[in-house]
């Protein structure tokens, strides 16, 4: 995929700070996405870069065929609390 983002974000142990950033034109702008997604943001392994995993904004990546990079929420089924439930209700029997 090609990174056309204009910004990335730096994920510290207490904040997150947003900064610009200017990629070169060529292959430079390469990268392959890690699957993670954080707050609009996609980890992507830059090895044509830096050979550094960097964080760009979703909207602002491009696959390899120019197709638009979107971000899909999935929701997961919650877990029942049924097995606490027969814990607590054999501990009552006793």
């Amino acid at each position: 995929m090609r990174v056309e983002a204009d910004r990335e974000a730096i994920f510290g142990e207490e904040a997150v700070q947003i900064r610009r950033v200017t990629l070169p034109k060529d292959n430079g702008r390469n990268g392959v996405m890690t699957g993670t997604v954080i707050a609009g943001y996609c980890e992507v392994d830059m090895p044509s870069f830096d050979g550094k995993k960097h964080w760009y904004p979703v909207e602002g990546l491009v696959g390899e065929n120019g197709e638009k990079i979107v971000e899909e929420e999935i929701e997961l089924p919650e877990e029942s609390d049924d097995s606490e439930d027969s814990v607590e209700s054999e501990a009552d029997e006793e």
